[in-house]
């Protein structure tokens, strides 16, 4: 039986109130669970994070299982009171998340963790 080198990614980088993951890959069923593992060690770290950014750019594919780690992370990071934001998300992750109807959850997240005022402008993700 030939074994396949996992095809995601993880650099973390961790700053004083937050946590920069940058995603390279693929979030499938074979490896999706990698990125929940970091996450939830980084959750488990004192002092837990404000916020945990998860760098999209580089994911390739996402499959059911990788639609289903992410919304885990969601409910973790709200249970941990740290602000999740899934930045610079490819075009087809945005229509993944739009046509499951997630993309206002993860979106609706930050914003509602991070209120802005007219001067500040909207939150980002």
């Amino acid at each position: 039986m030939t074994t396949f080198p996992p095809s995601l990614h993880l650099t973390t980088v961790t700053a004083e109130d937050s946590v920069r993951i940058e995603i390279t890959g693929d979030l499938d069923y074979d490896n999706a669970g990698l990125l929940l593992n970091e996450v939830t060690a980084r959750l488990g770290a004192r002092p837990r994070p404000g916020d945990l950014r998860l760098h999209c750019a580089g994911v390739g594919a996402i499959d059911s299982t990788g639609l289903s780690v992410l919304l885990m992370i969601g409910r973790r990071t709200a249970s941990a009171g740290t602000r999740l934001h899934l930045d610079e998300r490819p075009a087809m992750m945005d229509r993944l998340l739009d046509l499951t109807g997630t993309l206002e959850y993860f979106t609706a997240m930050t914003t509602a963790a991070a209120p802005h005022t007219a001067a500040e402008g909207p939150a980002t993700t």
